[in-house]
C-alpha cells in the first residue's frame, strides 16, 4: 500500500483508537488501574485501545510488525509504534491532557505520525515530504530564536535522573525560558509542530512516544536531536525538538554532561 493511502488510514485509525480512550475517559471513576512503576499508570483504556489498534493493523497490513507500548513487539522493515494513551497520569487523573500517537517507520526512516486530541478533537498529522497539519490547517513551527523569550517544555519521568533533571531545568531558567511539563510527551512535542510551544525536550523516550511528534516537528520546519540512540529503534534516546533559531542552545543544555 502506497504512503499516501496508509496516512490516509492511519488518521481514521487515530481518530477511532480515540473514540475509544474518550468512551473510557467518560468512566474514568469505574476504570481498574494498576502502576507500572513509580507514577507510571496503566488502565484498561489503555489495554483496549491497543488491542483495538493492533487488531486493525493487522488486518489492513498482515505483513508489518508493531511496537506498542503495553504490549511490546519486536522492530522490523515496516514498522508501526503505538502509544494507546499517552499521558495516562492525566487520563485517569481527569486531566485533559492526554492523546493517541502513531508513528510509521519504513527502514528505518520515519514516515508517518499521527497524534490524535480527542479533548479537543484536533488530529495532528504529518507525511515525510508533505508538511505536517492540524486537520486541514498547515503547521509551522515557532519563530522564536531567544530563550528568554521561549516557553520550553522539559519532560521529567521517574526512570530519569533527577539530578541531571534538575539541572537541565535550572539551566533553562537561568537562559531566561519558561518551563513547563504538562505530562505527555507526544502532545507536547504535537505542540511544538503547531508554535504552541517553543520546544521540547526530555532525556530519554520510548518510540512509541516520540515518533510521531517528531515527524511532525521536522515536517513543521523545526529541527531534532538524531533520534533513536545507538541502541537503535527499541531502545529509544534522548529528544530534543525545538524551532530552528533555539535548537543550537537547547541542545548545549540538554544534553551537557
Amino acid at each position: 500500500m502506497s504512503i499516501d493511502a496508509r496516512y490516509t488510514f492511519l488518521q481514521g485509525l487515530a481518530r477511532g483508537a480515540g473514540r475509544l480512550a474518550r468512551d473510557f475517559w467518560e468512566q474514568r471513576d469505574a476504570l481498574t488501574v494498576e502502576l507500572k512503576g513509580p507514577q507510571d499508570f496503566v488502565s484498561v483504556a489503555d489495554h483496549a485501545v491497543e488491542a483495538f489498534i493492533k487488531e486493525r493493523l493487522a488486518h489492513d497490513f498482515p505483513d508489518d510488525d508493531v511496537l506498542a507500548e503495553e504490549g511490546g513487539g519486536r522492530p522490523g522493515r515496516n514498522l508501526w509504534v503505538v502509544d494507546p494513551i499517552d499521558g495516562t497520569i492525566n487520563f485517569v487523573h481527569g486531566v485533559r491532557y492526554w492523546c493517541v500517537s502513531i508513528g510509521f517507520i519504513a527502514t528505518g526512516e520515519r514516515k508517518l505520525g499521527v497524534i490524535y486530541d480527542p479533548s479537543l478533537d484536533e488530529l495532528f498529522w504529518a507525511a515525510k515530504g508533505q508538511g505536517a497539519w492540524c486537520d486541514d490547517t498547515r503547521l509551522h513551527v515557532s519563530p522564536r530564536d531567544r530563550l528568554d523569550h521561549a516557553l520550553v517544555c522539559a519532560g521529567y519521568v521517574s526512570r530519569h535522573a533527577l539530578d541531571k533533571h534538575l539541572a537541565v531545568k535550572r539551566r533553562l531558567h537561568e537562559a531566561g525560558a519558561a518551563v513547563k511539563d504538562l505530562g505527555a510527551g507526544a502532545l507536547m512535542l504535537a505542540h511544538v509542530a503547531a508554535g504552541r510551544f517553543d520546544a521540547f525536550l526530555e532525556p530519554h523516550m520510548h518510540p512509541w512516544d516520540a515518533s510521531a511528534g517528531l515527524i511532525l516537528v521536522e515536517e513543521a520546519g523545526g529541527r531534532v536531536h538524531p533520534y533513536p540512540g545507538p541502541g537503535g529503534i527499541a531502545a529509544g534516546g534522548p529528544v530534543v525538538a525545538s524551532a530552528p533559531g533555539l535548537f543550537d542552545a537547547l541542545e548545549r543544555i540538554a544534553l551537557s554532561p
